[in-house]
């Protein structure tokens, strides 16, 4: 018996670690193929099969010089404003996102700011399409002169991207014993005090979850920045990789190598913020 038991024991361990590896490779093979086509030749684009380890490897893609028609368009030099705009845009969001919603998740935790109705419909904007608040915004923005701006892109992204980290910083701020709060207004300390001093510092891992998610959503949002702007001077990086597809054909290779640097940033960050970010989603799975 104890023979079988162990047995099936290593039967299914096994089974997990290739259920596992066949895992890893379904949500890492996009990110091997984008990276292995940004060096790719024009010629190996097209051809079938796909060609999954290209015979030579080439910079060109990066360069310009690849692709014919796109070769003015696909350039590092060329992506440099778009790249500072969504640098500036998703830093300046993930930023005030996440400044707006602690203090709204601290007034509705410990004040009980508008009852559990108005926490509610904090989270429901989350779930409004930008499509449906895109054209009233457009106007407006285009009243105050601020069209085609990163202003304009920064306050759209905050709509979306405010309400989330409100409702997860909530949690957040109720796991916090309210004595300690007391304790700081006994030394002195006001409500503004206790919350900068106190809450803030003890709530790091959700701070850094809000961040990293409001700085990956307002980085990967299209839509928004395509319809308020018109320009280098205020468009981002997903507007920019809209280039490389024409009606008659798509430029695959400096796709791949502009999508590439894209993603960068992103990984980075995430790495930087990795420790914080899997302690703050995590927060209060297990608690009984």
């Amino acid at each position: 018996m104890v023979g079988k038991a162990s047995v099936r024991y290593k039967s299914i361990r096994v089974l997990k670690i290739v259920l596992a590896i066949l895992i890893l490779i379904f949500f890492l093979f996009p990110i091997y193929w984008v990276s292995i086509t940004a060096f790719k030749h024009s010629e190996e684009w097209f051809k079938w099969p796909p060609v999954l380890i290209p015979q030579t490897l080439t910079f060109n893609n990066f360069l310009g010089t690849e692709g014919g028609f796109f070769g003015g368009i696909a350039s590092i030099a060329t992506i440099i404003p778009y790249l500072r705009n969504s640098l500036i845009v998703a830093i300046a969001t993930a930023f005030l996102s996440t400044l707006i919603g602690s203090m709204a998740a601290y007034s509705i935790s410990r004040f009980k700011t508008g009852g559990i109705a108005f926490a509610n419909w904090i989270i429901s904007l989350r779930m409004l399409p930008p499509v449906a608040v895109i054209l009233p915004l457009y106007i407006f923005f285009k009243q105050f002169g601020i069209l085609n701006t990163r202003l304009a892109i920064i306050l759209c992204h905050l709509v979306f991207t405010t309400p989330l980290s409100t409702w997860i910083l909530i949690t957040f701020f109720k796991e916090i014993p309210k004595e300690m709060d007391e304790a700081a207004y006994v030394d002195g300390a006001s409500h503004l005090q206790s919350f900068f001093r106190i809450v803030l510092p003890l709530s790091a891992p959700g701070l850094a979850a809000v961040t990293t998610l409001a700085f990956i959503q307002s980085w990967g949002e299209f839509l928004i920045a395509l319809l308020l702007t018109s320009n280098a001077d205020a468009q981002t990086l997903p507007v920019y990789l809209g280039r490389y597809i024409t009606g008659f054909r798509i430029a695959w290779g400096p796709l791949a190598a502009a999508g590439l640097i894209v993603m960068i940033p992103v990984i980075v960050f995430s790495l930087l913020m990795q420790r914080y970010l899997i302690r703050g989603l995590t927060f209060g799975a297990v608690k009984g």
